[in-house]
């Protein structure tokens, strides 16, 4: 049985697009470390040890089903996996990016209020 949203999803707005579909603990990060170079799942999971293998696993195919990152799945003895972004993807990274710069400039904001 497949589930459903109680609430339906709201398509009228891009931040709520933004939301629906990046929606996940990892996903930016996700993005991110691929577009520096880590590309295969170990690569990933150990830039972001605290996460669960499989959620990352989870995350990284929603952000392949939805098109940010494509999956190349090489036919090797040993099977071998590697994620790249795709130009959506790609699209992407200045809002990382910002994300990123954002939080380093109000870091000392922001800790006080986790610590509320």
């Amino acid at each position: 049985m497949k589930y459903e949203k109680k609430i339906p999803m709201r398509k009228d707005c891009g931040l709520h697009l933004f939301k629906e579909l990046l929606n996940g603990k990892w996903k930016l990060m996700l993005i991110y470390y691929i577009s520096t170079g880590f590309k295969r799942p170990g690569e990933l999971q150990r830039k972001i040890c605290t996460a669960d293998r499989r959620v990352l696993a989870n995350q990284l195919n929603e952000l392949v089903v939805h098109g940010f990152v494509s999956k190349v799945i090489f036919d090797t003895k040993v099977p071998k996996v590697e994620y790249e972004l795709t130009d959506l993807g790609k699209s992407l990274l200045p809002v990382i990016l910002n994300l990123e710069a954002w939080g380093e400039s109000n870091r000392a904001v922001l800790e006080r209020a986790l610590t509320v």
